[in-house]
């Protein structure tokens, strides 16, 4: 019996190790099919050419060769400074070379390669490759006298002309380089629409005036400049008898605080300004009429603005003992107005990349790049408003013709005067920020109609309860009231009284249990004058072409590096994108 024990449970073991070395087997047999089978799939993806075909377009010049700079130097020769011919800009590290193997290695999908050259050919090119051709301005320039041109964006803005382009196609630059697999929804998606890649705002115009300033409803000096387009026309309107005063204040992130030392500072700044020369002042400032009489105004109320000034208005006030309170509840309304404004310095400041500021700021040798950006937003703000914009991010950008021609079409002078300009000039019009925010920008008005279709979310031709409360969440602010909806409600009822619209049976669950709706059908809006100026004062603009907006991409998905000579800075930066390798890398040459 012993024996039989003893067998019996060494059998056991045996065919219980010979089960788990069968598990564990299978298990990496399955596993192993699973990664072949996802490797298949995944290269299948990338190498999944789409129905809309989708090429790319280089521009690229051997900055290198003797024949070029002998051409460029006898160009520029007798110019004056407000051109830049930099060689860095034209100096060639083989980069495109590289480019293209990125290309191919991470986005075999595209349909064709274009490289835009002056006439050069890189000789490691084969000619002989049917995904590659070589185009010459000559083939896209419309006016040959702008001929030969040595800036790139003259030459930018003439690439959709390129004979056999794809109707959507991806510019890139020859430094710019992928470094993760890339895809046509990195650039276009159909249910996002044209995706935008931003990264940080465009540089002050001036001095001491970011361009969140200009048009802000306040005049401020620094920025009533041309470059600055006179602050936006704020100081046309400024009251007479206001002066800005210089007082040096705490940081301007540290003026949102409410705290009586501020206060305390703010109150002997008046009492200082008085003692000091109060009986002068108001001779100046105020009307000969009211000058002339006896009495003269007692308080000089301040009022604090961002920029460390402080204006100070002339009125009569009957108790002086009141102005430390005066300026506390001066100061709550001041702070409360300008909260939305120090954030946006906040979020300037956490997302300048000082690098490439550095390069934008002017210096003494003329910045051609810094200069078209500020003259693009200048155009931008003539034609759309003034509004804070951001720089592009340096990365591939997807380009459709025919958005492209309409922004031209609207820009046509501008856009005549970069073409013949033969180099970089301040009045180029930079060509990913214009089309990015033409993109943006652009309107299309939407009628009655549009807007119901907007809503009905189940096409059912009519509005249910829920569609209904959609529609109050964008027209209100939340939480929605009692007073909001059943004032809606009533709006409703009236148009559907007044009217005679055909009956329209109610789609089943149309309607919340308690709900005196009736059917609120597409006549019925469409023919009710009040709901209708309603919508459309809210709705009646879209935008023109669909986007999406990514905000902060150049810290994301793209990797930018300065290289310069310095072999061990070369290094450095290249471990760098070792160390984080994102899906664009742009390397700057200086």
């Amino acid at each position: 019996m012993v024996v039989i024990f003893r067998l019996k449970r060494r059998f056991f073991f045996y065919k219980f190790f010979i089960t788990i070395s069968a598990f564990v087997i299978l298990s990496m047999i399955y596993f192993r099919i699973f990664e072949i089978s996802y490797n298949i799939v995944s290269k299948s993806n990338i190498n999944c050419p789409y129905e809309e075909p989708v090429d790319i377009v280089y521009t690229w010049v051997n900055g290198s060769d003797p024949e070029f700079l002998k051409n460029l130097n006898n160009f520029v020769r007798g110019k004056n400074g407000s051109i830049d011919s930099s060689k860095q800009r034209f100096d060639d590290k083989y980069e495109l070379k590289f480019s293209l193997r990125s290309l191919e290695t991470y986005a075999p999908w595209i349909n064709h390669v274009y490289i835009v050259t002056n006439g050069q050919i890189p000789y490691w090119l084969n000619l002989d490759y049917e995904k590659v051709s070589i185009i010459t301005h000559e083939e896209i320039f419309r006016d040959k006298n702008s001929l030969p041109s040595f800036s790139s964006p003259a030459i930018e803005c003439n690439l959709h002309k390129i004979p056999g382009l794809s109707k959507k196609f991806i510019y890139f630059n020859d430094d710019i380089f992928l470094g993760e697999p890339t895809f046509l929804e990195d650039f276009y998606a159909p249910n996002k629409g044209y995706l935008i890649y931003l990264a940080w705002p465009v540089p002050p115009c001036a001095l001491n005036c970011p361009w969140m300033y200009v048009s802000d409803g306040q005049c401020d000096k620094d920025c009533l400049k041309p470059e600055c387009q006179m602050d936006g026309g704020d100081c046309i309107h400024v009251d007479e008898r206001t002066i800005t005063f210089e007082i040096p204040t705490e940081d301007s992130e540290n003026l949102i605080e409410e705290n009586v030392a501020k206060n305390q500072i703010l109150a002997d700044t008046v009492k200082r300004v008085r003692a000091n020369f109060y009986k002068s002042f108001i001779k100046k400032l105020l009307p000969a009429k009211i000058a002339t009489k006896s009495t003269a105004p007692e308080v000089i109320p301040l009022k604090m603005t961002e920029r460390s000034n402080y204006l100070l208005n002339v009125f009569s006030v009957k108790d002086m003992r009141n102005l430390s309170n005066f300026v506390n509840e001066h100061n709550k309304i001041t702070i409360k107005n300008d909260k939305i404004e120090r954030n946006k310095i906040k979020k300037l400041k956490k997302t300048r990349n000082k690098n490439f500021l550095e390069k934008l700021q002017p210096n003494i040798n003329i910045d051609a790049y810094s200069a078209s950006l500020q003259h693009t937003n200048r155009m931008l703000n003539r034609k759309y408003g003034f509004k804070s914009r951001k720089v592009p991010s340096h990365a591939p950008i997807l380009i459709d013709r025919e958005i492209m021609e309409n922004l031209q079409l609207t820009f046509a002078k501008e856009f005549a005067v970069t073409e013949r300009n033969r180099v970089r000039k301040e009045d180029d019009v930079q060509f990913s920020f214009s089309y990015y925010y033409f993109v943006i920008s652009e309107t299309i008005q939407r009628d009655i109609g549009d807007i119901f279709d907007e809503f009905d979310t189940d096409i059912s031709s009519t509005w249910s309860d829920r569609e209904i409360r959609t529609l109050l969440t964008k027209l209100y602010e939340l939480p929605l009231s009692y007073a909001v909806v059943d004032h809606f409600e009533a709006l409703l009822l009236n148009c559907s009284d007044k009217g005679n619209f055909p009956v329209v049976a109610t789609p089943p669950f149309e309607r919340y249990v308690d709900s005196k709706l009736p059917t609120i059908s597409k006549n019925l809006v469409t023919s009710c004058p009040t709901l209708n100026d309603i919508l459309l004062q809210r709705f009646s603009l879209a935008p023109k072409y669909r986007h999406e907006v990514v905000h902060n991409s150049e810290s994301q998905y793209v990797t930018f590096k300065m290289l310069s000579s310095n072999i061990s800075d070369v290094v450095s930066n290249l471990d760098d994108i070792r160390s984080s390798r994102r899906q664009e890398i742009y390397l700057f040459k200086r």
